[in-house]
């Protein structure tokens, strides 16, 4: 009886566990949408560092295809920390760090739980060239789904305020029936369109997107920015909380 040959066992090469470097990133929806930026580092994944990921490239894709819901991606810059929801993958190629490289972002161990996670929201930051400030959240506001023209004077968006109050009020010399119609019809398309309409508001005044982050709310989300450009000026910030330091009253 004649013996066949026995293969050689295949030596399967394992990438071991580590922070993900982005790079090639310029032009892509990350950078578009959610401004990130080449050399930045992500260190963990909803909450969960990278040492207890096998990749987070596919890690992250992989839940992005199965559920259609956003990730929180941890993100390192200029050796700050903060986060973003993320809706696209990573470039295919990124880097994953390893030895001395991985563990400079060892300090870096985010303790979010998920019902933690699903407290925050993404906040688009928003400058102009004098680095006056401002916050938009973009998650869709239930105010501007039910009463819109409060939303809209709340947002100094005079030009789509003034030709829904006209389109409506004509539409009620014409028939009741009809201005609910259109009343409803304001309702839908500034609900859909709240959050772009909010961007252009800002955008009039001559700000520009500067970066995106996850906050609980509009201050935690100035303070967040404030770490990465001091410079910028928020209407109303607590910037001693910003520089660590302890005050007993609140800031006006």
């Amino acid at each position: 009886m004649v013996k066949g040959n026995v293969p050689d066992e295949t030596v399967v090469e394992v990438t071991p566990p580590g922070p993900l470097k982005l790079v090639k990133i310029k032009g892509t929806a990350l950078q578009r949408e959610f401004f990130l930026q080449a050399d930045d580092v992500i260190v963990a994944v909803n909450g969960k560092h990278w040492s207890q990921i096998g990749s987070i490239e596919n890690t992250v894709r992989t839940a992005l295809d199965m559920t259609g819901r956003p990730i929180l991606a941890t993100v390192v810059r200029d050796k700050s920390m903060f986060s973003v929801f993320l809706s696209k993958p990573f470039p295919k190629g990124s880097p994953v760090l390893a030895g001395d490289e991985a563990q400079e972002f060892n300090e870096f161990k985010p303790s979010m739980a998920i019902e933690h996670i699903r407290t925050l929201s993404n906040y688009s930051i928003l400058a102009d060239g004098q680095n006056e400030a401002d916050v938009l959240e973009m998650r869709k506001s239930l105010l501007a789904m039910i009463f819109p023209p409060l939303w809209l004077i709340g947002r100094r968006l005079w030009e789509p305020l003034a030709a829904f109050t006209c389109a409506i009020m004509t539409a009620f010399v014409i028939h009741q029936s009809l201005g609910l119609l259109i009343y409803f019809f304001m309702c839908v398309y500034v609900g859909i369109r709240q959050v772009p309409l909010g961007l252009l508001s800002m955008q009039r005044e001559g700000m520009r997107r500067r970066m995106v982050v996850a906050a609980r709310d509009e201050q935690e989300a100035q303070l967040i920015a404030l770490r990465f450009n001091e410079k910028l000026k928020f209407k109303f910030t607590s910037k001693e909380k910003v520089n660590g330091l302890a005050i007993d009253v609140e800031i006006v």
